[in-house]
């Protein structure tokens, strides 16, 4: 297939790419939750850790009746370190649930829809702006739980690009800069950018090495 300019990847490419991903492991009905809310506790506990961990924390919350908004705000903090202990770094993440908990009861009513008003960037810029979120904390938390486009642009997602030949540029801010603007410009609805980054990364477990990618059903999308 033909080089996009800057050696990016045109938004026909993804479409393509997304319906081969898909057609190959779909689907894949990323997030894994029962509400809203334990997406965006599970998107802060995720980071840095393993899945298994997040899930014990996630399950320590629920036994104690606190995985809501208002309880987690109102916990006090070393409660809170205690309850999400096996997802590791506690002590910030405790903080961060309640920064997030607290804008998200503040600026939204503790619900999604009370976040409707809020263009997608402003939404994206004051997610980035609470203690502990990041870029891809952020973008998780637009798509899956605010129900915007968005591109996650995780290290499955840089591996993937880079092994298709394209130039990937290091840390989240400079590659979701790059690319989100080509994902954003497919005609990709929000479910399907939902599946698109579930199947990317579900493509990174199981071709881990250029070498078992080379072999994989995407060998024909090097450009």
């Amino acid at each position: 297939m033909a080089k996009h300019a800057l050696n990016l990847p045109s938004p026909d490419y993804i479409e393509s790419l997304y319906d081969a991903m898909e057609h190959e492991l779909g689907p894949t009905n990323w997030w894994p939750a029962e509400t809203l809310f334990e997406i965006m506790v599970g998107a802060v506990l995720t980071q840095n850790t393993a899945w298994g961990n997040v899930d014990r924390s996630l399950d320590a919350l629920k036994a104690a009746n606190a995985l809501e908004p208002h309880a987690i705000a109102g916990l006090a903090p070393e409660e809170l370190q205690d309850l999400i202990r096996p997802s590791g770094f506690y002590r910030n993440k405790a903080k961060t649930l309640q920064s997030l908990s607290q804008w998200y009861i503040e600026r939204c009513d503790a619900r999604p829809e009370g976040a409707a008003g809020i263009a997608d960037d402003e939404l994206r810029a004051e997610l980035l702006g609470l203690f502990g979120i990041g870029g891809e904390t952020a973008d998780d938390l637009v798509l899956y739980v605010f129900g915007r486009r968005a591109f996650v642009a995780d290290t499955y997602a840089r591996r993937l690009f880079a092994f298709l030949g394209f130039n990937v540029p290091s840390g989240y801010p400079a590659f979701h800069k790059a690319f989100a603007p080509a994902v954003l410009a497919t005609g990709l609805d929000v479910a399907q950018l939902q599946e698109f980054h579930g199947l990317i990364d579900e493509y990174g477990k199981a071709y881990r090495t250029d070498e078992a990618k080379a072999e994989s059903f995407l060998r024909g999308f090097k450009v």
